[in-house]
């Protein structure tokens, strides 16, 4: 009866360390990608604060924050489904 009442308690801690690994994989990756999108939006306007005629070359923006959302989703998805 101890050995059963021990092996659920393992199998408890263990499905309590993989949701915390989990979590915190997922709040690491996405809180990133967030700052990276704050980063590169920043910087985006600092540069067309400079010089206006830089608003021309935006579609290069959406693409470097497509990639990077691109990455948050990936994390996402091999957090939530995957482990």
């Amino acid at each position: 009866m101890l050995n059963q009442v021990l092996a659920q308690a393992t199998e408890f801690d263990v499905q309590v360390a993989e949701a915390w690994s989990k979590s915190l994989m997922l709040g690491i990756a996405l809180g990133l990608a967030a700052l990276g999108l704050a980063i590169v939006g920043l910087n985006y306007m600092k540069a067309l604060g400079r010089n206006p005629e830089a608003g021309k070359a935006a579609s290069q923006i959406v693409i470097i924050a497509a990639m990077i959302e691109v990455t948050a989703l990936l994390a996402f998805l091999l957090g939530a489904f995957l482990l």
